[in-house]
């Protein structure tokens, strides 16, 4: 009887060892998953060539369209020189929590954000339109 506890505990010993030293390992060997963000918002955008169940044309990401999420925490001046260099302008359609007016027609290299004290601080959309 003793026999089988001390093949037990040595049992639990090797198992507990073992998942230490996987946990240890790190993941340096786990892949980097392949393929776009999709909640990426960029700018600019360029047509398709589709349209959507509403009859609307459909817009993906122009080749060297940008990631607009760079432009957070940026003053509204730096933002739109960095959008600038893409082709694309900002539309600011919230300024220190009020509404702002704003264009209502489909612009794809308009980028729509939020700011507070002159800083960029949330990416609504790109294109507008309603």
């Amino acid at each position: 009887m003793r026999m089988r506890w001390l093949v037990a505990i040595a049992c639990v010993a090797v198992l507990a060892v073992a998942s230490i030293a996987v946990a240890a390992r790190g993941g340096d060997d786990q892949t980097t998953p392949k393929g776009a963000n999709l909640s990426t918002i960029r700018c600019p955008l360029e047509p398709t060539g589709k349209t959507g169940p509403d009859g609307q044309p459909q817009y993906a990401p122009a080749k060297d369209a940008f990631d607009t999420a760079t432009l957070i925490d940026l003053p509204l001046a730096e933002a739109r020189a960095k959008a600038a260099k893409s082709g694309c302008d900002i539309v600011v359609s919230i300024q220190d929590g009020a509404g702002q007016p704003v264009p209502i027609d489909l612009n794809p290299k308009l980028i729509y954000v939020y700011t507070e004290k002159g800083r960029v601080t949330q990416i609504e959309g790109v294109g507008g339109g309603i």
